[in-house]
Order: structure tokens, then sequence, then C-alpha cells
């Protein structure tokens, strides 16, 4: 809200024994909201030696809206705010929430409940049978693993024969590398068959 649309009207006034401003009205509306000044803070209009008190000028009304009623300058509220009687200085009200942009809640969705509908409901119609290649192994899985266990077994036998344990270590660390380049070849460079 502006107080005034004319900018050219300036005000000096006395805060803290010294001369401040100028200001325009809405500079003066700020002060009030800092608390700077009060109704009997003097100020002069730029260009006159003119001071006097704000209660006394025309604009009082636009600055201290509440200054007609018979309270006291601490019950004052500031600029834009409504005055509280019923709170003591320096203390917080009952803070009230309000929910926006939130949709009405129709209780809960008991997923579980669903669930059980929708099984029940294939049953009925015969479409829960149970698939019987559901288990079906591919043949690169097949024979991924009789290579596996035959080079493994190839590796551990020739050690066992050989009876000491540099043979052993080999045989480990063969099955180790061999491993990892039968799952490389396998399932990296190979497609599926």
């Amino acid at each position: 809200m502006r107080l005034s649309n004319d900018t050219t009207i300036r005000y000096f006034a006395w805060l803290e024994e010294e001369v401040a401003g100028p200001y325009t009205l809405e500079g003066l509306e700020s002060l009030v909201y800092l608390g700077k000044i009060t109704p009997d803070t003097l100020v002069c209009p730029e260009g006159t030696e003119q001071w006097e008190p704000i209660r006394r000028t025309d604009f009082v009304r636009q600055l201290f809206p509440k200054l007609s009623e018979k309270t006291t300058p601490r019950a004052w509220g500031r600029p834009g705010q409504s005055d509280r009687h019923d709170l003591k200085e320096f203390s917080f009200g009952e803070v009230k929430f309000e929910k926006v942009n939130t949709a009405d809640s129709h209780g809960r969705i008991e997923v579980n409940d669903l669930l059980q509908e929708i099984r029940q409901a294939e049953r009925d119609s015969g479409q829960d049978l149970v698939k019987e290649d559901r288990f079906r192994i591919s043949k690169r899985s097949r024979d991924f693993w009789i290579m596996l266990i035959g080079g493994n077994v190839i590796l551990f036998g020739s050690a066992l024969c050989m009876q000491n344990t540099i043979s052993f270590v080999f045989a480990i660390a063969g099955s180790g590398l061999f491993t990892w380049g039968l799952i490389w070849s396998m399932y990296g460079v190979m497609g599926k068959y």
C-alpha cells in the first residue's frame, strides 16, 4: 500500500539527537515499523525549519492508525498488523496451519487385501495355473555348469595326482582364472543359443 504517490515531498526526522533523512512518507512508515520513531518524534518538511511532532501533522493517521484509540504505545501494532491486547510482549500466539494443495483422504488402502482379491479372481477364472515349463534352464546355463565342474575336476584332479603343495596352489589359482574366463566367454562374448 502506498501512502502517497508524491515522492517529491520529503521530511527530516529527529532521531537519537541527530537529524536524519530526508524521508518520503513510505520511509517514515518503515521507521515506524522498525520502532525508530513514535508519534512524539519531531519531523520537518524538506526546505523549511519548522519542527513539530508527528502527532500534530496531517499524515499522523497514515503512520499511526491506532493513535486515536485510548491505548498505550506498547499496545500499538506495527503498520499492517492488528492490535493484539491478549498477547504478552515478546510471546507467540498459537500457530494454526492450514493444509493446502492436498487431496482429500479416503482412508487407508490395504494392498494385501487388494492383492488377495486379484489372486482369488485369477483362480476363479482359471488364469492362475502353474506353468509346466516354469523352471526351464537354458542350454547356455547347462553348458556353463558342465564346463565349470568338468574343468575344475581336471585341475584339482591333476593337483591331487602330483601330491605337492605347489600343485594345489596352482590348481586354486587356475580354478579362479578358469571360472572367470568361462563366465566372460559364455555370458560376455557369446550370445544366447
